[in-house]
């Protein structure tokens, strides 16, 4: 096994890489072995995305976890959160094949233990990887498992968090698919829960023809965006390649954001109980957190990351997990992140308050932020270290840098997927951040 490729296609709480270049199919029966190997679990579930590669990448891993004897519940292609919420109900470990918002030459792999526990560097990926590396059976294809859909039993997990009695069918709203995983449960979601909505790039397609399937980048919005404002929609949401991500706008086609609609979600749940504690990543806006701490809702502060949030909010017990990059986490639902999830319950909010979105989202108001702005950097650490010595004082390193001044605030961290730096900042108004943002990308370009 090469164990410099492995080294690039193991990120911090996935794996990642390019399809037969950095991942072939051997690669991916060894790491389905390792994986075998690494949890106690007789039973593995396994799904994947709707990516060209999967066909491949499927047969390639589930022989690799059979070749240790142990047994695949093949679910087939669904959304990420399917196999976590699956992973909870029957405590089962589970398995995604999936390169989430990348490109359609990218393949990859998340993982969870029985329970939906989730698997990052520190809670068992060194670990698997390194059963890969030792690993050296024969690169066998075994008969592929049969298909057992699971839908329902996941969407029954959903009606006991939120009845569809709850949602009014009088909201009505567009969903972007962007050509992802959605579009293959949409219809049995549409079933279960009476959505009104209409559809765009609903059709499963891995060659992602009308856009990527990235909602974070807002050029990915526009035709979402048209499609609320020429219909008079009340709001649309994006959902990611595997749709474990929903990103939301309102009904005038603004972005809400996902520091926002961690926002948004914690408010609400605050005022149905008095205690509340919410998990936010280092990228979620300083000034949504101090609104959340002066109301009463407890904050603590995670890495950017699935597998870090996770694993605080089982730590703390914590209600709820929000990241900017828009990831949202729900106790009930095993601590796991969903995409659909979050629709489900930005819905029954806008039910039970019977406002316009736009209304919601104009009861809040935050500085002015950026977003998240990307820089393609040969290298990270000294990029990095160039902000560092351009400012004074001290920079938060829980992940990647962060910097508090008294009028601005910003977190530059490299991504853990591609070769790139990702800034989030916000300022007390638009000429201070606007000075923030040429500053740091003019010290990055030196």
């Amino acid at each position: 096994m090469d164990e410099n490729k492995l080294n690039l296609i193991f990120k911090a709480y996935d794996v990642r890489g390019l399809f037969n270049e950095t991942i072939t199919p051997e690669i991916g029966f060894k790491i389905g072995a390792a994986f075998a190997t690494y949890v106690d679990s007789n039973e593995i579930i396994v799904g994947h995305d709707g990516r060209i590669s999967n066909n491949e990448m499927f047969a390639a891993v589930s022989s690799g976890i059979q070749t240790i004897n142990k047994k695949v519940l093949y679910v087939g292609m669904v959304p990420t959160d399917v196999v976590y919420t699956l992973s909870g109900i029957k405590n089962l470990p589970g398995l995604i094949i999936t390169a989430s918002h990348n490109p359609s030459e990218y393949t990859g792999m998340k993982f969870c233990n029985a329970g939906a526990v989730a698997i990052g560097q520190e809670t068992g990926l060194r670990e698997i990887q390194q059963i890969a590396e030792n690993f050296n059976g024969n690169f066998v294809i075994s008969d592929l498992p049969e298909k057992q859909t699971m839908n329902q039993i996941y969407l029954e997990h959903f009606k006991k968090i939120v009845d569809p009695k709850d949602l009014s069918e009088e909201v009505k709203f567009s969903i972007d698919a962007g050509n992802g995983v959605l579009g293959a449960i949409i219809e049995d979601l549409s079933d279960a829960f009476n959505l009104n909505f209409v559809g765009l790039y609903m059709n499963v397609d891995g060659s992602f023809p009308n856009h990527p399937a990235d909602p974070s980048d807002e050029n990915n919005l526009s035709d979402l965006k048209d499609k609320v404002i020429s219909e008079n929609l009340d709001f649309g949401v994006a959902f990611d390649g595997d749709a474990d991500r929903s990103v939301f706008i309102d009904d005038k086609g603004n972005l809400i954001s996902g520091s926002l609609m961690t926002c948004l979600i914690s408010d609400w749940l605050f005022e149905k109980k008095s205690k509340v504690k919410v998990v936010h990543n280092v990228n979620v806006q300083p000034s949504v957190v101090e609104y959340l701490n002066n109301k009463g809702i407890k904050t603590i502060r995670s890495k950017v990351g699935h597998s870090y949030i996770k694993k605080i909010m089982r730590d703390e017990d914590a209600d709820f997990g929000g990241e900017h990059s828009a990831h949202f986490y729900l106790r009930e639902n095993f601590y796991a992140d969903s995409g659909i999830l979050t629709l489900l319950i930005f819905l029954k909010i806008l039910s039970e308050k019977n406002v316009k979105t736009s209304e919601l989202v104009e009861n809040y108001e935050f500085y002015p932020s950026s977003g998240e702005i990307n820089y393609v950097v040969e290298d990270v650490e000294i990029s990095l270290k160039k902000i560092e010595n351009s400012f004074e004082g001290q920079f938060d390193k829980l992940d990647g840098i962060s910097y508090f001044a008294d009028d601005f605030w910003f977190n530059l961290r490299g991504s853990n997927t591609e070769p790139m730096l990702r800034l989030n900042a916000e300022a007390v108004n638009q000429k201070t951040l606007d000075s923030i943002i040429d500053k740091i990308s003019n010290i990055i370009s030196l």
